[in-house]
């Protein structure tokens, strides 16, 4: 039988399909331009075990799945002969279902070395080139909206212009980024190290200018991620919220209460910026649309430590600040980028959703 795995990869690859779902007893799923779409059913006589092995390189490979539950790595896929020959990467995660066994895998693209080209806004490329002492900036976001992309684009950008010591902590790692005029120092959680704050405490040895942490999941990550930054590091990470303010709370609330107030001010009095962004579907594509927040300003930072959303938000929508995310939005409408109904499904303010 033909390696029907491969044979779905390379169908993704035609299609330009950004993640493969492959799940017992069901029919295989791409997402193309945001959007899902049936691929293929299996042939018959095809196991799923067949897949899990050629991905984990293992025989017996389900037995790893029960002790585990679930497992990410990496998956790569070469296509072609010769001068001809070409390299395809995808961030895998394997896990036990009702059905079965689940292989979700995203393709994992080249790099680009200018952010601008994403749609990231001016604003951020130029406080992070501005920034000589270090700090931290945050892209937040949901799950799938690219914040991982943005990160590695600016670390690219970053790594080409300038001479500088990168070091990377990812799980998985998402992109090969060209060293440039600069060098790359890349972890990643589970293969390269044990854990963030261990690669992040280990970093503080290796001489960094910049220190990409892939997410804060935990306190001992915000701490270590803190302290590098308040060491003159200039720090990037990724967090899940919706709106740029609820950062430092978000942040706080991974701490006991005794000792929230204390971090809120601990992480402003680094905290350069914070963006989220999300990604809307439009005519076979994916736009991406922003909400930026300058936290420079010893100003802003107070507001963000007395917890005035409501202050910091309208300072968003004049200008002063950034602005917000229904104000990217409507740039996209009124331009004909997206569509208003897309556009209305990627609002984190519903309420004033094409009032700003």
């Amino acid at each position: 039988m033909d390696n029907f795995l491969d044979d779905i990869i390379d169908r993704a690859i035609e299609e330009d399909a950004s993640d493969i779902y492959i799940q017992s007893e069901s029919p295989v799923f791409l997402r193309i331009g945001g959007y899902m779409a049936a691929a293929a059913v299996p042939p018959e006589g095809y196991e799923i075990d067949e897949a899990i092995e050629r991905i984990l390189k293992v025989s017996g490979a389900r037995a790893q799945l029960y002790d585990r539950e679930e497992k990410d790595l990496s998956y790569t896929r070469q296509v072609g002969n010769g001068a001809g020959k070409r390299t395809f990467r995808f961030r895998v995660n394997l896990c036990m279902t009702k059905k079965g066994i689940s292989i979700v895998m995203r393709r994992l693209k080249s790099v680009e070395a200018n952010p601008l080209n994403l749609g990231v806004p001016g604003d951020l490329l130029r406080l992070v080139l501005e920034s000589p002492t270090g700090g931290i900036i945050f892209v937040a976001g949901p799950t799938g909206s690219g914040k991982s992309t943005t990160l590695a684009s600016l670390i690219a950008y970053l790594v080409a212009t300038k001479c500088l010591n990168c070091v990377t902590i990812e799980d998985p790692i998402e992109y090969d980024i060209p060293e440039g005029m600069g060098n790359i120092i890349e972890r990643e959680v589970g293969t390269t190290t044990l854990s963030f704050e261990r690669a992040l405490r280990a970093a503080m040895r290796q001489r960094p200018d910049v220190i990409l942490v892939g997410e804060v999941r935990d306190p001992e990550t915000a701490s270590a991620a803190i302290q590098a930054a308040k060491t003159g590091h200039l720090v990037f990470t990724t967090i899940h919220t919706l709106m740029t303010t609820q950062v430092p709370s978000r942040i706080a609330s991974m701490f006991p209460v005794e000792k929230q107030e204390w971090m809120i001010r601990e992480l402003t009095d680094v905290l350069l910026a914070v963006m989220v962004q999300v990604l809307v579907p439009t005519a076979g594509r994916l736009v991406l649309a922003t909400e930026f927040l300058d936290t420079k300003d010893a100003a802003t930072r107070e507001l963000l430590v007395r917890g005035r959303h409501d202050l910091l938000r309208q300072q968003q929508r004049s200008g002063q600040t950034g602005w917000t995310l229904n104000q990217s939005l409507r740039v996209l409408v009124d331009s004909d980028q997206v569509q208003e109904a897309e556009a209305r499904r990627a609002t984190n303010d519903p309420a004033l959703f094409m009032k700003e």
